[in-house]
């Protein structure tokens, strides 16, 4: 046998797989923050867009029924069915993304009159008098939260902006300190 053959290296050295150790580290302090800003970003984006699309739903509602009151917003179920109801019974809650539930939302939207903070579903549970105005509140999950996700809020009034101040509450008239237009 030869012992030039025996010699050959057949695995690597310590340096170099403290290199590749390095070179992986470096890319990952890179790459996981990007990805979470994205992630918050793609979050934040389904929201206004379900907020958006509210909108046109109360826009329509009042075209016809000449109030706000009575609204109940469409939900899509996973499968694709489409039925009128908000996520959960106190008529004032819709889940980001659709289909999601209490247990896997990215976003809590809360629909209420602006002049009572009263749910506008329809009689019979709990509906404001008042009618002539919305505010909707979309707060992030906390896992979000932790991510430094912004609250967004939309009104019938013309508001629509987001801002980190967690002392927003749906009662409040703007988005508080630090805010922006979206």
């Amino acid at each position: 046998m030869n012992m030039k053959a025996l010699k050959q290296q057949v695995g690597f050295t310590l340096i170099e797989l403290m290199i590749v150790i390095i070179i992986v580290a470096i890319l990952s302090a890179i790459a996981i923050p990007s990805y979470r800003q994205f992630v918050v970003r793609n979050a934040e984006s389904q929201a206004q867009a379900r907020m958006q699309e509210l909108d046109i739903e109360l826009n329509r509602w009042r075209a016809s029924a000449l109030t706000y009151k009575g609204f109940t917003p469409k939900k899509v179920a996973n499968n694709g069915d489409i039925s009128y109801a908000y996520d959960e019974t106190d008529n004032k809650t819709i889940y980001v993304p659709k289909g999601s539930d209490s247990t896997n939302y990215h976003y809590l939207i809360t629909l209420v009159d602006a002049s009572t903070g009263n749910t506008l579903a329809p009689a019979g549970t709990g509906y404001s008098t008042a009618g002539s105005s919305w505010r909707m509140l979309a707060e992030p999950n906390t896992s979000f939260k932790n991510l430094n996700a912004n609250v967004l809020m939309n009104s019938s009034k013309g508001i629509r902006c987001k801002s980190k101040d967690r002392a927003i509450t749906t009662a409040s008239t703007d988005c508080g300190t630090g805010k922006e237009d979206w």
